[in-house]
């Protein structure tokens, strides 16, 4: 039997990675695997991707994490315009500066995709989807029938993915797709953080997902001192994203609770 932990989306928080590590030392795994986007949103990218190395966490590149690390204009990410659109590029343009030359080095390096064999079970890792690796959004809504399109693409009897932030799982012609949420920018209106355990024996897996809350408030302390818009610090607060408003004509207040 092994047991093996997944998270996905960091983005250069450290606090939330920190309490999933620290949550995950407590599973007793085996090895622990990352599914993209290390940096971007958050404050701290160059820790974040220095404990990736320090743990030895086997990794595939990210969206966010090609953007930076070849200092791309955008992130491909879906941003609504306006001031979404804004926070966005602010966002990228703040890490690309932040984030030194061996860590973009590191990032540029990552595998866009990997399989994988555990006990008899075939695991086919990706940040978005096997047909389109960096940017396809997977969601728990997607029509059925892309769904069978892309476990019908690939040899593996589970996919693994991230880049939604949404906790995931799907069983489709006798196949699986499986998503552990986001550590460090969750989606589902609860602040913390997500991942998931994996235990494989004999050909036969069990997965389980974990929400583990952390020190929120420090994070957004943080990006408000280090210069991040502020919008970034209220996803955190809401644990969801929300409407920015049409640009910067568009005055907000903005609220945390944390």
């Amino acid at each position: 039997m092994k047991k093996v932990a997944f998270i996905s989306d960091i983005h250069s928080n450290l606090e939330a990675f920190e309490s999933v590590l620290k949550d995950i030392e407590k599973e007793n795994v085996e090895q622990i695997y990352c599914l993209g986007d290390l940096v971007g949103y958050g404050p701290n990218p160059n820790e974040v991707i220095e404990t990736i190395k320090y743990k030895n966490i086997i990794t595939v590149l990210g969206n966010y994490d090609e953007a930076v690390g070849f200092e791309k204009d955008n992130c491909g990410c879906s941003y609504n315009s306006g001031r979404e659109t804004e926070v966005g590029d602010e966002s990228l343009f703040w890490t690309i500066k932040t984030v030194s030359i061996e860590n973009k080095n590191f990032l540029r390096n990552l595998p866009k995709k990997l399989s994988i064999e555990i006990e008899g079970v075939k695991f086919f890792l990706v940040h978005g989807s096997p047909l389109n690796p960096l940017l396809e959004y997977v969601k728990p809504n997607t029509d059925p029938e892309r769904l069978k399109t892309i476990v019908r693409s690939v040899k593996e009897n589970v996919i693994i993915n991230g880049h939604t932030h949404l906790v995931m799982a799907k069983h489709v012609l006798g196949k699986t797709i499986l998503n552990p949420g986001s550590v460090g920018r969750t989606k589902n209106g609860k602040p913390g953080a997500t991942y998931m355990i994996l235990t494989v024996n004999n050909g036969v897996f069990e997965y389980s997902f974990k929400f583990i809350e952390y020190n929120v408030r420090k994070t957004v302390e943080k990006i408000i001192k280090v210069g991040l818009p502020v919008e970034l610090a209220t996803v955190l607060s809401l644990g969801e994203t929300f409407d920015m408003g049409e640009g910067k004509n568009k005055k907000k207040d903005y609220f945390f609770k944390v």
